[in-house]
């Protein structure tokens, strides 16, 4: 069976032990090559004899509604009533499910296809039970609800009745699958499935989790590019509760496994005191560079000088040199944490010959290939269980934490909970990459952008990997609007090398670059003596598709990008005058195949900004669960919202100076603005949404500001008094 993606996706049925019908699926690379073991059942729907449906959640939760989005696709083409649907969380088994990875927004976009054929294949086969069993034709049959009618004679028949019989009917290679108007489960308001646990405390997290005779470890971390050399462990050990002090030796690559020592105890309080008692002597020597400080100061220097060209599109130098007017400006973004509200944590028993690794992840096939390394176990003797998430936002896209975990069980022969405090977790995180953008335009005449260039000096989190790919690939996006807008167009880039870790912060590169672009666009709006909206309006010209080879490609739709500009400027109130003390601004970024515009209303009060209203239009294809949809909008411009105004982690000597919530700032629910959240109906299949919505929302809030006082703030957080 062949999807949308270019990729077969393998059925199979069985029966389950209790004599129902069980029906697995999994996507394959359309390589030609065998598909591996034919026996093993994949990501699977389980129709029991009492009409109860089991459907597997094959990705791990971390709040973006995966749990509940993805069931909803199969139950929706399997026909069945979602009060009779339960929803459980599958074991890390990639033969079986495909890719497990949660992350880029790829979840339901890459899943839709397929898990709407393998609702529809079974659909059929109990169609085709139903039909064998009245000696009918099965085009005269029909399902409704967890039924199968005949549509003649009205007779009807429960799935529960049919299971038994349908378990034993060919797999359909091509289903009929419903049309979008036939749809009663997707589009419709859904509660999380996980929200009755949550609200009685139930739902495990991965530092809910016990296992019998488990202790507690916390680790002493080296500041960044430094080398463990020493350690004294007695006034660790004379701690109550303490069990043993471990020596961990880093692996090569930082992004694995760093130096340190563990502190072993039967709490984690117990944990905590004895790694503070710890005597340690660390090699600095790596650290030296390790700074906020330096890292821009090497920007600078490196932001004057020729860069790698990723994409040199007419002849910049001669449009430039022709312009009526040329438009130069200098972005900048500092560090940034993830801080998810539940710290990192992860749990791992290694008991001889195999390994089980439990706890909250957005990898689960990195945490089994890293702990298999470190214990030396073949990857298919380590077992992961996915325990919801307090939080990813990317951060749990590196695995360190269960490598960490299962090593000291190994050594310890205990089954270990390693747990950060929130001090460990703001300080020894992956942060996103620091850097400088600088941006030139000419204009011509009439206003239209006629030449564009735009280079980036940062810290690649890809450099930091040590990735074979450039290290450009993770920071600068070569198709990225407003290439392709431009006749004469220049995007360069250059890496600073750092020990400072960086990583995936959520939305990856566009939450930096997109504040840097659509207040440029901003800038050449006022330049041009134009409104903003209408600058942007005739930059995108006549709709067409542009080729976009990067996240949510293969094309980038102009009249979609204009819908949700001229959507967000009508229900943001672009047209109308502002509240005394009130500027508007406007921004719109496409990414992760969706397409999002965001209109902020903006006032200040001495020095303090504040946001009083974000306005967002999302055209992200056909809305699976529109409750979902808009939480994760509305945490997307939250989360960008608190980057925006305070978002910033200072580096002295290979140490972050914040230590807390103290001095790492968050929003406060008095700060939290009026969110709209408009969607554009569609019937297109569903492209990203965790992420899409936050780099429209800084620079929104930047234009706004400008609009509100005439002064460009061209740095991450926006701050008045240093603006």
């Amino acid at each position: 069976m062949a999807d949308s993606l270019g990729r077969r996706v393998f059925l199979q049925a069985g029966l389950t032990a209790a004599g129902g019908l069980l029906l697995g699926f999994r996507p394959y690379p359309n390589t030609g090559t065998p598909v591996p073991d034919p026996t093993a059942l994949g990501a699977f729907i389980e129709i029991g004899p009492d009409g109860t449906v089991v459907i597997m959640a094959k990705n791990p939760e971390i709040g973006t509604g995966v749990k509940t989005s993805l069931p909803m696709i199969v139950a929706e083409e399997l026909d069945v009533d979602w009060a009779r649907v339960r929803v459980e969380q599958a074991l890390l088994d990639e033969p079986r499910y495909g890719d497990q990875f949660t992350g880029g927004s790829t979840a339901v976009w890459q899943n839709w296809d397929p898990l709407r054929h393998a609702g529809a294949a079974a659909r059929a086969m109990l169609v085709a039970a139903a039909a064998a069993r009245w000696q009918v034709d099965p085009a005269t049959c029909r399902t409704q609800t967890g039924m199968v009618v005949h549509q003649p004679t009205g007779r009807r028949l429960r799935y529960g009745d049919l299971v038994s019989d349908a378990a034993r009917q060919p797999v359909p290679e091509s289903p009929p699958l419903k049309d979008p108007s036939q749809f009663r489960i997707v589009g419709k308001p859904v509660s999380g499935v996980d929200n009755p646990g949550i609200v009685r405390g139930s739902t495990m997290y991965g530092l809910d989790v016990r296992m019998p005779g488990m202790l507690f470890a916390a680790v002493a971390r080296p500041p960044f590019g430094a080398r463990l050399v020493r350690f004294d462990e007695s006034s660790a050990l004379t701690v109550a509760g303490v069990k043993r002090v471990v020596r961990i030796d880093g692996l090569p690559n930082p992004i694995d496994l760093l130096d340190g020592v563990a502190v072993v105890a039967d709490t984690t309080w117990a944990a905590f005191r004895g790694r503070d008692a710890l005597v340690v002597e660390w090699d600095e020597a790596g650290s030296a560079l390790a700074s906020s400080e330096a890292v821009r100061t090497q920007c600078l220097e490196r932001l004057g000088q020729p860069a790698d060209i990723l994409r040199d599109d007419g002849n910049v130098d001669q449009a430039l040199a022709g312009a009526s007017k040329v438009v130069t400006a200098d972005y900048e973004v500092p560090f940034l944490a993830h801080v998810p509200m539940e710290p990192v944590n992860c749990t791992a028993w290694f008991q001889g010959d195999a390994c089980t690794v439990h706890g909250p992840t957005q990898d689960p096939g990195g945490a089994r290939d890293l702990a298999a390394r470190v214990t030396g176990l073949p990857p298919e003797r380590v077992t992961v269980i996915m325990a919801r998430s307090g939080g990813g936002f990317g951060r749990r896209l590196q695995t360190e934490y269960a490598g960490e975990a299962a090593l000291l069980s190994k050594i310890v022969g205990a089954p270990i909970q390693m747990v950060r405090s929130r001090e460990d977790d703001l300080q020894h995180d992956l942060y996103r990459p620091a850097g400088l953008h600088r941006l030139r335009a000419g204009l011509a005449g009439d206003g239209r952008v006629s030449a564009w260039t735009h280079r980036l000096v940062n810290t690649s989190r890809y450099a930091y990997a040590r990735s074979r790919r450039a290290a450009s690939v993770s920071e600068l996006y070569r198709d990225d609007l407003p290439a392709a807008l431009v006749p004469n167009f220049r995007l360069e880039y250059a890496n600073i090398d750092t020990t400072i870790p960086t990583g995936a912060w959520r939305s990856t590169l566009h939450s930096s670059n997109a504040f840097a672009v659509q207040s440029f666009l901003d800038e050449l709006a006022q330049a041009a003596g134009k409104d903003p909206l209408a600058f942007r309006l005739g930059l995108l010209g006549p709709d067409r598709d542009l080729p976009y080879a990067d996240h949510g490609g293969p094309i980038l739709s102009t009249a979609r990008l204009r819908a949700v500009l001229e959507l967000a400027a009508s229900r943001g109130g672009w047209t109308g005058a502002p509240r005394a003390g009130v500027g508007r601004g406007i921004a719109a970024h496409f990414t992760f195949g969706s397409y999002v515009a965001v209109v902020a209303e903006v006032s200040t009060e001495d020095d303090a900004i504040l946001v009083r209203r974000l306005a967002a239009a999302v055209d992200c294809g056909m809305v699976v669960n529109p409750s979902g949809a808009e939480a994760q909008v509305q945490g997307a411009m939250l989360d960008a919202l608190q980057a925006a105004l305070y978002g910033e982690i200072t580096v002295e000597r290979g140490r972050v100076v914040q230590s807390n919530f103290g001095d790492y700032r968050l929003l406060r629910m008095g700060e939290i603005p009026q969110l709209d959240v408009h969607f554009l109906p569609s019937t297109r299949a569903p492209g990203g949404l965790g992420e899409a919505a936050v780099p429209p929302v800084a620079p929104a809030i930047a234009n706004a500001l400008f609009a509100l006082t005439g002064r460009r703030l061209r740095r991450l957080p926006l701050r008045l008094a240093s603006g």
